[in-house]
């Protein structure tokens, strides 16, 4: 029985995958290429934690095309798991599935809106969090944080979302 589980599982992470790459294919094809001296080649990245401390993040927009990257990629994977839990051939351990990973993505997304919104709340003007391989990462709009500022992040962000306090990344981003 738990085979089954572990093989429906797998299935729908699967399904999940290929749905995004090809939706990412198309909308490739879609995008107009604009060339731009100051882009390098791009790398293989093995460490996603450090690649984030390396990215541009120079500008007012990162927050804002964060955010909608975000939220088209969510509304995909909340598409194909309703459509899956309606549809009349998935069986009811298969739902059943797809249920828990349901509530699982909204649960991270009531996640991110609580740690976003509270780091706004203490009076910085913008952040967003995310949160990877048991790591929590929270890119906040500021310049200089002192050491007081960057432990009260790293202890909210550890607090609200039960993460080892050492296992918490906060970049900083002027928005300049």
């Amino acid at each position: 029985m738990q085979k089954k589980h572990f093989g429906l599982a797998c299935l729908i992470i699967i399904t999940v995958l290929m749905y995004w790459f090809i939706t990412v294919e198309k909308e490739s094809r879609r995008s107009e290429v604009i060339p731009d001296e100051n882009i390098t080649e791009p790398g293989i990245v093995n460490d996603p934690v450090a690649a984030l401390e390396n990215w541009q993040l120079d500008d007012d927009a990162f927050f804002v095309e964060y955010r909608l990257q975000r939220d088209r990629v969510r509304g995909q994977e909340l598409e194909l798991l309703t459509d899956f839990i309606d549809n009349p051939n998935t069986s009811p351990d298969g739902k059943q599935k797809a249920e828990e990973q349901l509530l699982q993505l909204v649960n991270t997304m009531e996640k991110e809106l609580l740690v976003e919104n509270l780091v706004k709340a203490q009076g910085y003007q913008d952040a967003v969090y995310f949160q990877r391989d048991n790591k929590a990462n929270l890119v906040v709009k500021a310049r200089n944080l002192t050491p007081v500022q960057f432990a009260q992040l790293t202890e909210l962000v550890a607090n609200l979302t039960r993460v080892n306090i050492n296992d918490v990344i906060i970049v900083e981003n002027p928005g300049d």
